[in-house]
This record gives C-alpha cells, structure tokens and sequence, in this order.
C-alpha cells in the first residue's frame, strides 16, 4: 500500500505543477519525457509508471543524460482532453512523447502534431486503429493474441488433464472497438479451435464491470450448465464472482460445482482468487519486458537512428494456479487492493 500511496501522492504533485514523477540531479543534461495516460486510477497503471521510472532511472546515465524529467498528464478518458494535454506536452518541448491512447482513431491527429514538431511518439499498450494515419514512431505493447490464445490452450488443456469437458464456454470480452480485445477474444477462440471446442456465447463488457455483470447474468442464465469461463481482463473477474455467488456456482478448484476461469492481465485481483482457487488460469502482462523495450528504442528515437521494429510486442506470462506465488508478477505488488 505504502508503494501505491507514493505513486498516487507523486502523481498528484505532477498534475499541481505540471510536472512528472523524476530522478533529477541539480545540474547536468536532462531528458525531458511526456507522457500523456488515458486515465491513472488502476494498478496496472502504477505498475507502468513506477516501471518505466525506474529503467529510466537505470540507464538514462549510460546515453549522456544526468536526469530524467517526466511530465505527466492524465485525460480523464475524453479524447478531446487527451489531444490537448498532448499538445501541451509538444509545446513544453518534451525530448519524446507516450501516450495511452483513449480513441485509438482520433490519437492519429496527435501523432501528426508531434512528428510535425520533430518530437517522437510511441503509443503505449493501445495501438491506432487499423488504417488510422500517420502512425506513431513505435508502438509498444504486449502480445494480446498470444496472451489468450497460449492462456487458452494451457486452461483448456488443465480441465481436460483433470477429467472434465468443456461445456457452454462463455466468454466476456473488452470492448468491441479495441484492438486489445479483438485480439484476446480472437486468441481465446484459436485455442478452442484446436480442442474442437466453440465457445457458445460471448458477452462484450466495453471494459466495464457493470455491463459485464449484466451481460453475464443473462449469459449464465441461458447457459446454466456452463463449467467454464473466459475473461479478457480479471479487473472484472468480481462481475463473474457476483453471479456465481448468487447461483450457488462460485466454488474453489478441487470442489464438486467448481466453474473453471481463465482470465487475463494479472491484477490484484486475480492473483488473490488464483491463490485460493477461485480462477485457474491467466494470461499476464510482462510489465518490466515492456518497460525495457522501451528503454532500448527510446535513446534511438530521439536522436533519430532508431532502425528497430515500429511495433514492439513482448510475449505474456501465462501462469497457472498452481504457479502463481512461486513467479514475480506485477499484481502481486498490489495485493493489498485485492484486500479491499
């Protein structure tokens, strides 16, 4: 908690001033990052701002830089917002730019400003909409496909190690207008596929846990012999947690009613119920792989020799129940908000 309370409190302070969380030096070349987020109220979240903090930290030395400037805004979910504070960052002459897209169509006009100005920017986790021009001088994200598809075909596999069928497979999927979602649910009908499994119904969430639990009752409800559910991301795994509840249906792993659940990302949340047997499986971010791809092209980016890829994918963690408290994950940093 002390960690997540420092972020916030750090966070607040950039906001008052303009500023960012920073390893400054009182004198010397400083490399001065913006970095506009979509919305900063999550752990997920945290963990992305405390981790690219700290490998900047580690290598902004080893480029010529003595500090690291971070100016940080937030855009409260409006795209409007979002393409102003981006302009705000061009205008404060930041070295490169980030951006969480919230509307990975309109981003494209922010993108254009910034390369118009000489200022590289990289897209972060939410690449434009397919078509969408000019694109971003790197995109940096994780595999979303390979994150269901790999979960899935270890989920699928555990259930049918441990004697049961896949049955009425329902699956509750982020929003129908990001990439991020299309690809997961894509994954997760791929791994089906090999098992001659079909999933029977998908309930789309927009990435909201009360549309999910609305759309899931009515799911459960046309499918209550269902023993097994897909989530495309487990910050709405309580959603799930809530109808299962009230069917008599939400027992731990080993029990007789047990409902088998592969999620994905490796929220607080999740990393609790896998602990106690609730979820069975998930597809995680690699938050610090993230991180260090964008270490590795960032330096290069601004002196204008990068020659890497434009879209950096890293590989998820996909880890099973059984695995959770012996691999570092993100979420496990985070714990005490699963507590709550």
């Amino acid at each position: 908690m002390k960690k997540r309370l420092a972020m916030v409190l750090s966070l607040g302070m950039a906001l008052s001033m303009m500023g960012g969380f920073a390893c400054q030096a009182e004198e010397g070349k400083t490399l001065k990052l913006g970095i506009s987020w979509t919305h900063y109220n999550d752990s997920l979240f945290y963990s992305w701002g405390e981790g690219l903090e700290k490998i900047m930290e580690e290598t902004c030395k080893d480029h010529g830089y003595d500090s690291v400037e971070w100016v940080s805004i937030v855009a409260e979910d409006d795209a409007a917002k979002q393409a102003a504070d981006i302009s705000d960052l061009i205008t404060q002459d930041c070295d490169a730019i980030i951006a969480y897209a919230y509307d990975n169509q309109a981003i494209a006009s922010s993108v254009k400003e910034a390369q118009e100005a000489g200022i590289p920017i990289v897209l972060w986790d939410r690449d434009e909409a397919e078509g969408a021009t000019p694109e971003a001088d790197l995109f940096i994200g994780l595999d979303t496909y390979n994150q269901a598809y790999l979960a899935g075909k270890a989920f699928f596999q555990k259930m049918i190690d441990a004697g049961e069928t896949p049955t009425d497979i329902i699956s509750i999927m982020g929003a129908t207008n990001d990439n991020n979602a299309l690809n997961r649910q894509k994954g997760f009908e791929d791994a089906a596929a090999e098992f001659d499994l079909e999933i029977k119904q998908t309930v789309p969430s927009d990435w909201d846990s009360e549309k999910a639990l609305t759309g899931f009752t009515a799911a459960w409800q046309a499918n209550p012999g269902s023993n097994c559910v897909l989530i495309a991301s487990d910050f709405i795994v309580t959603s799930v947690q809530t109808v299962l509840e009230a069917n008599d249906a939400w027992y731990p792993a080993g029990e007789e009613d047990h409902v088998w659940i592969c999620s994905q990302d490796g929220f607080p949340t999740g990393v609790k119920f896998m602990q106690e047997g609730y979820m069975d499986y998930s597809g995680m971010y690699n938050v610090d792989g993230m991180c260090e791809n964008f270490a590795n092209a960032v330096y290069d980016l601004i002196d204008g020799t990068y020659e890497g890829e434009a879209k950096l994918y890293t590989e998820p963690m996909v880890v099973d129940a059984a695995d959770v408290d012996t691999i570092e994950l993100w979420g496990a940093n985070y714990m005490d908000e699963a507590a709550e």
